[in-house]
């Protein structure tokens, strides 16, 4: 990617457009499938031309992890939701499996002119890492797959859904359903991010192409996506911590602005550096992955410290925003919404540290007795 798409894509999600983006697609509580949870005609607009011009800019297209890393830190910054991570992350699960079949739904995705939902949890307590049950059906006519997953993100949005469970063996397999079909049942859900999050019902749903086995493949992906998913934390934490910088210039006491009273001033000062440090840290993870080196631990790693991170920064954001920090008229409290849901999205706190344990004790070094 030139550095010339890179200062487009950083005008794309820079602070004129970032207050509209943060909003966009929003629904009110309760909406569920009622009409409130339908997109406004303006707000669909909005949609469909940042996702265009993703497109004109060629961020479908193949890219190194270091490059999806930047694209994802200007996404986070501006809190954009969108299926563009998990579109991305579905795409690279497909072409794994060195299927020729998916090729016509990639080039697709490399347009701009498809895009993937990727459904793996089977409930809130568990993460991507152990993706949930999947009945597989073999007929006549092809395979067909019956489960459920009901929290997957953008799914009405999505012309099909990559669907990863855990098959007869327990072993991780991918199936891709189309979307428009009897078997397939989408109800929308209302979540504290108040994100596209959905339902799904699959009750004998057609696949296209075979089922096939991602047990080798799935580690490196899903690892892959969290060091993604830290650069968007990361990102939104640095602008969670912006947006806080700019109130406190804003404020008066005592005569002077907010912003020059050392203790706010050296808070905001250490979130900042943190979130270059864990912007910095995605960003060698990703570099790593493009090497080819297994970025299992790191992965873990770097989404646990960003997710934490996010969540401290719009925090503090919202306090130092005092009462209006925590009204629907200020964006302090978008980010701390945001943050409560995208720093658990692919694990929480707890699988991570567990599974960065267990990576780091399986390479470690056998001790050389005497």
């Amino acid at each position: 990617m030139t550095t010339a798409v890179l200062d487009e894509l950083r005008e794309l999600f820079g602070q004129e457009l970032a207050p509209v983006l943060r909003r966009l697609g929003e629904r009110p509580r309760g909406a569920a499938d009622g009409p409130a949870a339908r997109l406004g005609e303006e707000d669909a607009g909005t949609r469909d031309a940042v996702w265009a011009t993703l497109a004109e800019l060629g961020a479908f297209g193949p890219h190194g992890e270091d490059e999806r890393a930047a694209i994802a830190e200007l996404m986070g910054a501006a809190l954009y939701q969108s299926p563009y991570a998990d579109t991305v992350t579905a795409a690279a699960l497909l072409a794994a499996t060195g299927d020729p079949a998916y090729g016509p739904l990639l080039d697709g995705v490399a347009r701009g002119a498809a895009a993937l939902a990727l459904a793996v949890r089977e409930d809130g307590l568990t993460g991507p890492a152990r993706p949930g049950p999947l009945t597989v059906h073999r007929g006549a006519d092809g395979y067909a797959v019956t489960g459920r997953r009901p929290f997957t993100a953008f799914a009405a949005d999505c012309g099909h859904l990559a669907v990863v469970g855990a098959g007869a063996d327990g072993e991780p397999v991918l199936a891709l359903v189309p979307r428009e079909q009897p078997g397939v049942r989408l109800r929308r859900r209302d979540d504290i991010g108040r994100g596209d999050l959905y339902a799904v019902e699959l009750d004998r749903a057609a696949v296209s192409g075979a089922v096939h086995p991602v047990g080798a493949t799935w580690p490196a992906v899903l690892a892959a996506a969290r060091i993604r998913q830290a650069a968007a934390l990361a990102g939104a934490a640095r602008a969670a911590v912006e947006l806080a910088a700019e109130r406190l210039r804003s404020r008066q006491a005592f005569g002077q602005p907010l912003a020059g009273r050392q203790a706010p001033a050296h808070r905001l000062a250490a979130l900042a550096a943190e979130a270059a440090t864990a912007a910095a840290f995605a960003r060698s993870g990703a570099a790593a992955a493009d090497r080819g080196e297994d970025v299992r631990a790191t992965g873990a790693q770097v989404l646990y410290l960003a997710g934490d991170l996010a969540r401290r920064a719009a925090a503090e954001s919202v306090h130092l925003h005092g009462a209006h920090g925590m009204t629907e008229a200020c964006d302090a409290q978008l980010f701390l919404r945001r943050a409560a849901v995208d720093s658990q999205w692919l694990g929480t706190g707890t699988e991570l540290l567990r599974e960065a344990a267990a990576l780091a004790t399986a390479c470690a070094p056998t001790p050389n007795p005497r």
